[in-house]
């Protein structure tokens, strides 16, 4: 029976650590940012970087002409606000970047939050965006940017 019990917290641990994330829809706001404040965020994935780079040259564009959406962290985040996240939607003109990232919110301590508290507004520190995922697009998608389409 000991055997048994000490067993029992392992499942349960793998069992919640894919609920980790962090919903970023329940921020409710969006914000501006340039296509060079995502740089961090790119640089996860050579792929992404590769096909940026491309869509660049095609257009005759440079990275500072591109403007970007993200969620935006409101003010009652006590460190995290104005902060942009995932997900993100770029105009490059005759193409839409929109890149997806699991986002995880962490405290000072390690602690992870999942959804939004008033303990999490005032903990949280740290956001890290892992997992990228992107799609190209030909027009603005209004699902995926309410307000920023006409």
């Amino acid at each position: 029976m000991p055997l048994l019990l000490r067993l029992i917290p392992l499942p349960l641990l793998l069992g919640t650590s894919s609920a980790l994330a962090f919903d970023t829809s329940n921020l409710g706001q969006w914000g501006s940012l340039p296509l060079d404040d995502l740089t961090p965020v790119i640089a996860k994935s050579p792929r992404l970087q590769q096909e940026i780079k491309q869509v660049l040259s095609d257009g005759n564009k440079k990275q500072e002409d591109v403007t970007c959406l993200g969620m935006r962290f409101p003010s009652q985040w006590k460190h995290l606000g104005g902060l942009r996240v995932s997900p993100y939607a770029c105009d490059f003109g005759a193409m839409w970047l929109h890149i997806r990232a699991t986002v995880r919110i962490t405290g000072r301590s390690g602690q992870s939050f999942e959804v939004i508290t008033d303990k999490a507004m005032n903990n949280a520190t740290n956001v890290s965006e892992t997992n990228l995922t992107w799609k190209w697009t030909t027009e603005c998608s209004p699902q995926s940017v309410p307000g920023w389409c006409s």
